[in-house]
């Protein structure tokens, strides 16, 4: 569990449901896993998004996440 910022309670861990904002607009989509970028470093959020295909994934930055709760990763 990783908190967004230093001044932010808001803390984000895989399986957990977000919302984003993009230049497409509002998405959501389940935290699949957490990574740095190779370049400079900057934590990202690997979400898998609702309404797409299955197995479509977005790189978020932390500081994008507009809300984080308790999702559930239910894969049939």
């Amino acid at each position: 569990m990783l908190t967004t910022s230093t001044n932010s309670p808001r803390q984000i861990a895989v399986g957990d449901r977000v919302t984003f904002d993009t230049d497409e607009g509002g998405q959501a989509g389940i935290v699949s896993d957490l990574r740095r970028d190779v370049g400079n470093g900057e934590l990202h959020a690997w979400v898998e998004l609702d309404h797409q295909w299955p197995g479509v994934f977005r790189a978020v930055p932390l500081a994008a996440i507009v809300s984080a709760g308790a999702g559930s990763m239910v894969y049939a």
